[in-house]
């Protein structure tokens, strides 16, 4: 049985192999990976505390924090992913100059995800699977929970996105989705759905859109039970720093 001061030690090693981090994570106690996004204060707040004998979906799942987080609760969980940075769908007035900086910093996209994965020896199955070609075939059958975080927004198409996750829900599944918000948006129009576009002066976003707008596009995509259950913000670096809303819908 490996000693847990050595556990420590592959983990301190591991955090070194990956340049860069996305998430926050604690891959033994005390290691932390050195994330943009510290999402650890909040994950209570966002997923269920229980989610023992359910089968669940991580929608973009990056380095893996939401996987972890669902799997320490009981969960089995596959997670979804592209193969490489160059597969997001950033917009194209950006693409070029974020294709070279990812090259010039060594970004490759799964490898912290692989690295946390064996230090905290999570059976996390992690699937090359874009959002648009998400089904059942895909990951494997259907899931009782799926959490989509921060995603809609770097897509152009969020409803396609959300109707192929509505597509691997079992009959009363949840989606429980966590997006940015646009507080602007919201003062202006509270209960019309409205977005702010973006892709011409973002490097990475698409749309970000107000509450309304948010469970519009879950109503439009076919979910129901549409709730709206908290804002928040997590640390983060400054220029990622946002308020986010988290809703809950069942397919």
């Amino acid at each position: 049985m490996p000693t847990e001061s050595g556990a420590i030690e592959r983990a301190r090693s591991a955090i070194g192999e990956n340049q860069v981090w996305y998430h926050t994570i604690e891959i033994a106690p005390g290691v932390v990976t050195p994330g943009k996004v510290d999402l650890r204060t909040i994950a209570n707040r966002v997923l269920p505390d229980d989610l023992s004998g359910k089968r669940v979906l991580d929608v973009g799942t990056f380095d893996g924090f939401w996987a972890f987080e669902m799997e320490r609760r009981g969960a089995e969980v596959v997670a979804i992913d592209v193969d490489v940075l160059e597969s997001a769908e950033w917009p194209p007035l950006s693409r070029a100059h974020l294709e070279r900086e990812a090259r010039d910093l060594d970004v490759e996209l799964g490898r912290g995800f692989r690295l946390a994965a064996a230090a905290l020896d999570s059976s996390v199955e992690r699937i090359i699977c874009p959002v648009y070609e998400l089904d059942q075939d895909r990951i494997g059958g259907q899931v009782d929970f799926a959490f989509s975080g921060a995603i809609l927004l770097h897509l152009r198409d969020p409803v396609r996105a959300l109707e192929r996750i509505h597509g691997v829900l079992s009959r009363e599944g949840e989606l429980r989705c966590m997006e940015p918000i646009s507080l602007r948006m919201l003062l202006r129009s509270p209960r019309r759905p409205a977005a702010s576009f973006q892709a011409a002066s973002s490097d990475f976003n698409w749309w970000v859109p107000n509450t309304a707008a948010l469970a519009a596009w879950m109503r439009a995509a076919g979910f129901r039970t549409i709730r709206r259950h908290r804002f928040m913000r997590p640390p983060s670096e400054r220029r990622m720093r946002q308020p986010y809303a988290v809703f809950s819908a069942r397919a």
